[in-house]
């Protein structure tokens, strides 16, 4: 009865296993231009640096904030006691007045560095002071005033700093968006062609399954006709299951390759290339070309380059800073006072109560140490980041050097192992003949099918190596997302979620 019921499970978890085998969806067969269109608009890494490339651009937009105007508003109610050392005017010994007050004021930053402002206030006084001409009386006041610096803090470099501190960081956020499709690029097209590879390699080492099965079907005719010893039969099944056990780690390795292309462009399902072979694309590339290029469009260049201009900016600021503070100040009122409030606010029409003033303000720290430092400070930092660049340039130069040694490389194995594998193919095909007189075995056979299956399997890996070579090329001469047809697709300022890079049409 045991046995019974582990004969039923076996079965149905066959049953089940076959039945999900079959209902596992087939994968979808994609060009490259496809697949780099669609990783640029749902890659996962890409769309992370996009949201913070779009805050950087934020970040712009609030530093432009230094010239939303500022409105104030006062409003007071209370009661201000102090002691009388009058006795003659005052009828108590404390002094006591009941205010209010009710202020507004507007001021506004402009690029030079001066900041106006205008400002209205108004004011009621009660006291108890009986000897008051006019009590309780009614004080307004409408002003106007300027602050210029001369020296220090003037200009628009200084006054805007913050704005392109941002905008410098922005311009790197941007590069590091650059960086991160160079990088999903890069992988994708090595992976592209690593499938192809194993696709290959999986048709070969099919087409060599049902070789060693067609021999092995001779073998056992020949066997039953008593013209072949069963040795042969024998060598002949073995070479059947070598061969399904390559067939099956074959398979592995291009399905691995699918879900990897999957994982990069996000989809549910495998992905694979399109229906066509490895080629072997003529390319015309030189190291002043490939360095030219990357000093116009690599991403890690770009960056430093902006790190310097942030620095040279600091500079700018830090010297400014070291300068002492003289400001040029205006000032211009009306005032208005009477028992009543519409009579006191009609006095600042007149010409009665008009104040001015104009002066110059001076102010600098003794020795100004803090300024002083760090102006040398970003003087350093400018110098070391001016030597990063130049040692970031010869790494540049040096990695443009190695993918042309590789491509230079690759071209030429790619020519060894063709020559290779058609050498295989006539050894195999002289084996074949020389077995169906008998002057080869079962075993010279699947040897030279074998070789030919390494020599093909070489040939597909080598022209892999190939193309991965001209993305290596394409990668650090930063020409990778021109060649590509990538550029950018959607303003960068902007609170939608859609993709910033996409392919040119």
């Amino acid at each position: 009865m045991l046995c019974f019921r582990l004969v039923l499970f076996s079965i149905f978890f066959c049953a089940v296993s076959v039945v999900s085998a079959g209902a596992q969806q087939s994968p979808l067969h994609m060009e490259l231009e496809d697949l780099t269109r669609i990783a640029l608009e749902r890659n996962l890494e890409i769309a992370a640096q996009s949201y913070e490339t779009r805050a950087s651009d934020a970040q712009v937009s609030g530093a432009y904030g230094i010239y939303d105007p500022v409105a104030e508003a006062e409003a007071a109610l209370g009661v201000s006691r102090e002691f009388s050392n009058i006795s003659v005017i005052s009828t108590s010994d404390v002094n006591e007045v009941k205010y209010r007050r009710l202020n507004l004021s507007l001021s506004q930053l402009f690029p030079t560095g001066a900041r106006a402002s205008a400002s209205f206030t108004n004011g009621r006084d009660d006291s108890n002071n009986n000897y008051l001409a006019i009590n309780p009386y009614y004080d307004s006041a409408l002003k106007f005033s300027l602050v210029q610096p001369l020296l220090r803090d003037r200009g628009r470099t200084v006054t805007e700093r913050g704005i392109l501190f941002a905008v410098k960081e922005r311009q790197i956020s941007v590069q590091n968006l650059r960086a991160q499709a160079f990088d999903v690029l890069s992988r994708l097209r090595n992976v592209y062609h690593n499938a192809l590879r194993l696709r290959q390699n999986l048709e070969y080492r099919q087409t060599s399954l049902d070789l060693a099965r067609e021999i092995l079907r001779d073998n056992k005719a020949r066997l039953e006709s008593g013209v072949l010893p069963p040795v042969e039969v024998l060598e002949a099944e073995v070479g059947v299951k070598q061969r399904e056990r390559d067939l099956l780690d074959a398979r592995r390795a291009y399905d691995d390759a699918l879900d990897q292309i999957a994982l990069l462009v996000r989809y549910d399902q495998p992905v694979a290339p399109a229906e066509l072979e490895l080629e072997r694309q003529p390319v015309h590339f030189s190291e002043e070309q490939g360095f030219a290029a990357a000093l116009r469009q690599r991403p890690e260049i770009m960056q430093q380059m902006r790190r310097i201009e942030r620095l040279d900016i600091e500079g700018e600021v830090a010297r400014n800073q070291v300068l002492p503070r003289v400001d040029l100040a205006a000032e211009y009122s009306h005032r208005g006072f009477d028992d009543r409030y519409a009579d006191t606010v009609g006095d600042l029409a007149d010409d009665d109560l008009a104040n001015w003033q104009v002066g110059v303000e001076l102010s600098y720290p003794v020795g100004n140490r803090a300024a002083r430092n760090e102006l040398t400070r970003v003087r350093l930092l400018r110098r070391q980041q001016r030597v990063l660049l130049n040692q970031l340039k010869e790494e540049v130069r040096t990695e443009i050097r190695a993918a042309l040694r590789q491509i230079e490389v690759s071209d030429k194995i790619v020519d060894v192992t063709r020559s290779g594998r058609r050498l295989a193919e006539e050894k195999l095909d002289n084996l074949l003949k020389r077995q169906r007189v008998g002057l080869a075995t079962t075993r010279d056979v699947l040897e030279g099918e074998q070789d030919l299956a390494a020599a093909r399997f070489d040939e597909t890996a080598a022209l892999a190596d190939y193309n991965n070579a001209v993305t290596d090329y394409l990668r650090v001469s930063g020409l990778l997302l021109e060649q590509a047809g990538v550029r950018f697709i959607a303003q960068v300022r902007t609170d939608e979620d859609g993709p910033l890079l996409g392919v040119k049409p």
